[in-house]
């Protein structure tokens, strides 16, 4: 069973002090994706980011609406990011070690293509890697790689930016946020999460 996130964006207009209310954006659009999960929050950070806002909880302030939201349980791993904080995050940066997932290429003509990452791989990353070879990408070197005719395995590590990359959703959440930012200050937009398994 894998982990989803859900919440929503909140917003202070009257500055501190003021409450805080549920503005019109939220993770429904949010796919599953254990890189931002980890570089944001801490959560299933495979990837070995320092995230930016780890295992705050629920805001005691969050508002009325935003905790209407909260239907499903159990929940877990609550908390809160402000874009002040995601205004800082350097989208140029190493993680701070190699992903625990090693990643699967597919070599073609025009270049290698990603099939995937994992923590577990099939008979084909056995048989070059050896049955009994450790499947976390994080016990071998950088670079370490794996070769078959069709496969390529390679111990890699992920640069904050690739989250942006590769999730256009969480691009358009990020957006949503700026402009939000723009009218009420970094402060005063915040988004509340939190995660299902």
């Amino acid at each position: 069973m894998g982990t989803d996130i859900d919440g929503g964006v909140e917003v202070r207009p009257g500055g501190a002090g003021s409450p805080w209310s549920l503005a019109d954006v939220l993770t429904d659009d949010l796919p599953r994706d254990y890189d931002a999960f980890g570089l944001l929050f801490g959560v299933r950070n495979y990837a070995g980011f320092t995230p930016v806002a780890p295992g705050r909880g629920l805001p005691e302030d969050a508002s009325p609406e935003l905790r209407r939201l909260r239907t499903v349980e159990p929940v877990h791993d609550c908390t809160w990011v402000t874009w002040a904080e995601v205004a800082r995050i350097d989208w140029t940066a190493s993680a701070p070690r190699v992903d625990d997932r090693i990643h699967e290429y597919r070599p073609t003509s025009a270049g290698e293509v990603l099939v995937g990452k994992a923590s577990h791989h099939g008979r084909a990353w056995h048989a070059v890697a050896g049955e009994h070879a450790d499947p976390r990408g994080s016990s071998y070197p950088e670079g370490t790689q794996w070769r078959t005719s069709d496969r390529v395995w390679r111990v890699e590590r992920l640069r904050t930016g690739d989250v942006l990359r590769r999730n256009p959703q969480l691009r358009a959440l990020l957006a949503g946020m700026r402009g939000l930012a723009e009218r009420h200050g970094d402060d005063h937009v915040r988004l509340v999460v939190w995660f299902d398994s």
